[in-house]
Formats: C-alpha cells, structure tokens, sequence
C-alpha cells in the first residue's frame, strides 16, 4: 500500500510504536464483517483521513489486497461502516404511528443502538467530521437529515390535525429538536462515556419535549 503523505506516514509511525492489544479471530468468522468492525474502530479513533487502510487490514487480520478485494476503496469501505451503524437505526421506525408512538420508537432505538457502543461513538464522530469540505460521507448525511425530516415531520403533522399536537406547534421544528437532542446527547456521550447513561438521558429529553407540544401535555408514558 502506498503511502498518504509526510503526515500519515509520522502518524502511522506513531501508532507502530504503542503496543496494542491483538484480537483473536475464531476461524470461521466472517472476513467481511472483521475488516468492517476494524475499520469502525480506527475511523472512530483517527477519522476519515488519518486512518490507514494497512492498519485497518492488519488489525482484521487480512491482506491490503484481501481488505480491497471486498471494499475495493477506502471511501467505499467507509460507507460501508456507516451503513453498519445506521440500517438496524433505521429500520426501527414506523412512520404511520402517532408522534407519542414516534417518540417511543427512537427512545427503543437509542436503547438498543448502545448494545454497539463502538458503532455509537463512530457515529458521533462522524457528526463532525462531515462538517468538513473533504469527508466523502458529507453529502450521504446531508440527505439523511432530508429523508429524516421528510419522513418524521409528516407524523407531526398528523398529529396536528387530531388534536394529539397542540395546533401553534411547528412540525418541522419539533423534528428538528428530536435530531438535534439525539446528535448532541450522542455526542456528549462520546466525550464523557463514564459520566452519561445516554439511553436514559435522551429519554428524559425527548419525554420533556413530547410534554411540551401534547394537548393534553402527557409524556411517554
């Protein structure tokens, strides 16, 4: 593998001198799946640029051409790790139910997305690097949070319409603030993973908020 520059090569040199823990893989675990959970584990230490595909190859314990075999480009494999995380996330939502069910539904999804803490913390990794020109995954999360909105305000907005939302709220801001509540508490987790139970923290908000725009200002329940 070719080397990215004076910088990584300084940086991977770095990392060749600390002694790291070796996983042991059983024989029949599937290649596919080691090289997506090693490339997790170095995008969510070192980001997009300052990971390495050699590294990544060696710490799934496969060749650099065994690594391009299956994800043929470092971008490709980075997609694929944030598909990792975000296709069980997704398919937890019913977008028929009502706002109180909405809520429910991403408290569960929270929950059960910490059963993959890893995948957690790469995701709120993500939330920044994206922010950035050059990241590949920039406009795939630009469209998440358009597919978020036009798939979540609706729901509101039916709710609206039965009495179950007050009529002065705005649906698309209440989405907004689920996201929002969601990314920064994420986020907050990352930073201080000893000090924040982010399943109970998120719920707590999202309660707050389901309280403060309900008619009859009941909660999750």
């Amino acid at each position: 593998m070719t080397a990215e520059g004076p910088d990584q090569n300084a940086h991977e040199e770095s990392l060749r001198a600390r002694p790291r823990p070796r996983r042991r893989y059983a024989p029949g675990e599937d290649r596919h799946e080691r090289i997506l959970m090693a490339a997790v584990q170095h995008f969510s230490r070192f980001g997009y640029v300052n990971s390495s595909l050699a590294r990544i190859a060696a710490d799934a314990g496969v060749s650099d051409a065994g690594l391009l075999h299956h994800f043929g480009t470092k971008k490709a494999l980075f997609l694929a790790a944030i598909a990792l995380r975000e296709d069980p996330f997704a398919a937890a939502f019913d977008t028929n139910s009502t706002v109180r069910d909405l809520f429910r539904q991403f408290t569960v999804a929270v929950r059960r997305s910490m059963s993959r803490p890893e995948l957690v913390r790469f995701r709120a990794v993500l939330s920044g690097e994206v922010l950035l020109e050059s990241n590949p995954a920039r406009e795939h999360m630009r469209g998440n949070v358009v597919t978020l909105l036009s798939a979540f305000v609706p729901v509101v907005e039916r709710g609206i319409e039965v009495g179950e939302i007050r009529s002065d709220v705005d649906a698309r801001q209440v989405i907004l603030e689920l996201l929002a509540l969601n990314e920064g508490l994420r986020n907050q987790w990352a930073t201080l993973p000893d000090d924040i139970d982010f399943p109970e923290v998120f719920e707590a908000a999202a309660d707050s908020l389901l309280r403060r725009i309900t008619v009859d200002q009941s909660g999750l329940g």
